[in-house]
């Protein structure tokens, strides 16, 4: 069995001798089992009746199933920790009246006592898919790597590095839906590139060539351009001042 998991089973029998813990909400891949490897992290939500969520999140007891070997507090509601064996988990503690508000994807229901109502877990507020707008996202690209060029030129190569390797990319990557034939619908609401090479198995060699690294932002550049130029009819102008930053030399 996949470790998050039979972790997430045994947290689950754990909370059952604390009175105040009232559901434990698996997320992600704790929430598509299927999907679920020994390299998926447990992301859950603990609910528990009010008045007791900060002594949930002051004394981590109720989570050493196993031992904690690393422990950070990344928001108000939750934390980050890692157990010896390696197991990541990445949770967050609420209330009946919070969990109404929280913004999250379906999940299933690991433990919850008799009187807790399933309903208050049904995501209200579930992030929605965006739609795929061709002209935007293909401007998008075509604009950060034109400013990713520039700032090239004069040195900032960290922020070219950026909108080169990460914005341009990150647009193109939505684009592949037109183009390649998809293979795996799996959808993640808050980042789209997740998954990607099983999504696009024909596009999985142009991966690293668009993202060649911190001292190739041209070269990432020109396969991107090239790619673009390929598959849509671009704004001449642009190309032709896009292509003369590719070619531009230092003296």
């Amino acid at each position: 069995m996949v470790k998050a998991i039979q972790r997430m089973e045994k947290l689950a029998e754990k909370l059952k001798s604390y009175k105040d813990a009232q559901c434990l909400l698996g997320l992600g891949s704790m929430s598509q089992v299927r999907r679920a490897d020994n390299y998926s992290d447990m992301d859950f939500f603990l609910i528990v009746k009010e008045g007791s969520k900060q002594a949930f999140l002051d004394d981590l007891k109720w989570l050493s199933v196993r031992p904690l070997v690393y422990i950070f507090r990344n928001t108000l509601d939750g934390y980050k920790v890692l157990f010896d064996d390696g197991v990541f988990a990445e949770f967050a503690v609420f209330t009946e009246k919070e969990i109404i508000e929280a913004q999250f994807t379906k999940g299933i229901v690991y433990y919850k006592t008799n009187d807790f109502d399933v309903s208050l877990v049904a995501p209200n507020n579930m992030p929605k898919k965006k739609v795929i707008d061709k002209n935007y996202h293909l401007n998008e690209a075509l604009t950060n790597i034109y400013i990713g060029l520039n700032r090239l030129q004069r040195g900032e190569v960290s922020s070219a590095t950026t909108f080169i390797q990460s914005h341009a990319f990150d647009n193109i990557l939505r684009l592949f839906d037109g183009i390649f034939e998809k293979l795996d619908d799996y959808f993640d609401p808050y980042v789209y590139e997740r998954r990607i090479e099983f999504k696009y198995t024909e596009a999985r060699d142009l991966l690293p060539k668009f993202r060649q690294g911190y001292d190739k932002n041209k070269e990432s550049a020109l396969e991107m351009i090239q790619f673009l130029t390929k598959n849509y009819e671009i704004n001449a102008y642009l190309l032709k001042k896009i292509n003369e930053l590719l070619e531009y030399r230092d003296k």
